[in-house]
């Protein structure tokens, strides 16, 4: 058998590290891992050095079509850039949130018309229209996401905070289906109440914007879906965990036997509540930046093991600077810089190791999403999708040479070590060293076929 092209390299997996290794790869899929003396003979070979071979990053968590310049060819070749070979897009989108079968397959043919990488769909929990989260379960779909605030633009999308007993009536439903439901965690009551306070007093400041939801917003929230979870047997898994208090909630019910995960972002883990002194307006994200002792915490958690993976919550909004911080959206850019600014804060500070960094970035997602075994590791079977790190280049994120159409970067100026220098998606390669070369319309949906336990 010749096989179509045989990479050479550090290979990085969630079970090791192992040097001078090959990686036979034939018709998108990886066929044999080891020796290079042991592979078939091939049509191409690329041999990379030390530079490190690991998993194509799967994002959980992406909004590509929540602003009109944004779309999945923008969002797919960020995330080409950034070493993400298989997004998950949240249905926050412009013109309707998706929910239905319809919905969902006009989505999924729209996007496979633009992206450069795979993707997946998470399908919208609408009060209005609880039938369809059975009627779509069997459709591919990863789970369906469900908010417990009214984030910013999700009237914009058909999306609202739903209420606790409408919450709880989801939730009955997507157990029924043993599906799993993906909830943004933030009280909409408490909230709302302080927002209105500090705008009657006057206090539009930046630092308003974090002031007005305090740690304990998403904590309470946090203790109510897993407690509805806990009662109704489903499959629960919280978005963007900013607090190290929800995640040792997290974990108690888990050792308790709640089938609930949580995710972080890599604000969380770079920045804290003082970047606005920074970047202004842009620091704005819901949940807010907190404390630099929170900010600590969650690598902490990350250290013992408690959280369980991480993404972007890809939502690159316009830049806007209102002078009443009330009235700009929330939202960063992030699918391109995802991988460099974890591997940076994570593998090259020593907060930890490059297994665990490929657990938190592919494997757990692929996992979460039942997209395993086809995404999300490297093993014989998967399929070849792959970013190729330069773990010594040093560089500095500038938003001019992003993808993002937002023009801005949280994370502007910011030197950090650790490059993606090429990705490729089903043994593809769709970008090399500052260029995305792959073909609008490679991409392809990856349906879910199975639940894991993580």
């Amino acid at each position: 058998m010749t096989v179509d092209t045989i990479l050479t390299g550090k290979v990085v997996s969630p079970h090791g590290v192992y040097d001078r290794t090959s990686i036979a790869v034939k018709d998108g899929k990886i066929v044999s891992i080891g020796d290079k003396s042991t592979m078939p003979p091939a049509e191409e070979e690329v041999d990379y050095g030390d530079l490190l071979i690991l998993p194509g990053a799967v994002d959980t968590h992406t909004h590509s079509l929540g602003t009109a310049e944004e779309g999945h060819w923008n969002s797919t070749s960020a995330a080409a850039a950034g070493g993400v070979t298989t997004i998950n897009d949240h249905p926050l989108d412009l013109g309707g949130a998706p929910s239905s079968s319809d919905d969902i397959y006009t989505k999924a043919e729209k996007t496979a018309k633009e992206a450069i990488v795979d993707f997946s769909l998470l399908a919208a929990g609408l009060p209005e229209k609880m039938d369809n989260i059975i009627e779509v379960a069997d459709k591919g779909v990863t789970g369906y996401k469900m908010l417990m605030h009214t984030t910013s633009g999700a009237h914009a999308y058909g999306m609202r905070a739903v209420d606790d007993g409408e919450l709880y009536a989801m939730f009955e439903r997507i157990a029924k289906v043993n599906q799993v439901g993906m909830v943004h965690a933030e009280n909409e009551w408490v909230i709302n109440y302080l927002v209105d306070k500090y705008t009657k007093e006057g206090k539009t400041y930046l630092a308003a914007h974090h002031e007005t939801r305090p740690e304990f917003t998403e904590v309470v929230s946090v203790h109510t879906a897993i407690e509805f979870a806990r009662a109704l047997d489903m499959r629960l898994h919280i978005v963007h965990v900013s607090v190290p208090r929800s995640f040792d909630l997290i974990m108690q019910a888990r050792a308790e036997g709640v089938k609930v995960t949580g995710e972080t972002c890599p604000h969380y883990l770079i920045s804290n509540e003082d970047h606005w002194k920074k970047v202004g307006s842009h620091f704005k994200i819901n949940p807010p930046l907190r404390s630099e002792d929170s900010r600590q915490g969650l690598w902490k958690k990350i250290r013992e093991g408690k959280i369980h993976m991480v993404s972007s919550d890809h939502a690159p909004h316009p830049g806007v600077e209102a002078p009443n911080v009330f009235d700009n959206p929330s939202g960063s850019p992030g699918i391109e810089t995802m991988v460099p600014l974890v591997f940076h804060e994570g593998v090259h500070k020593g907060n930890i190791d490059l297994p665990t960094f490929a657990k938190l970035m592919s494997y757990n997602p692929a996992k979460l999403m039942g997209l395993y075994p086809q995404k999300g590791s490297i093993e014989v079977g998967c399929d070849a999708d792959f970013a190729i790190i330069d773990d010594k280049k040093e560089w500095n994120i500038e938003a001019k040479n992003l993808r993002a159409q937002s023009g801005w970067s949280m994370f502007e100026g910011m030197n950090i070590t650790g490059k993606v220098l090429a990705t490729f998606v089903r043994g593809t390669k769709v970008y090399q060293e500052g260029e995305v070369i792959g073909e609008k319309g490679y991409g392809k949906w990856v349906k879910k076929t199975r639940n894991y336990d993580l």
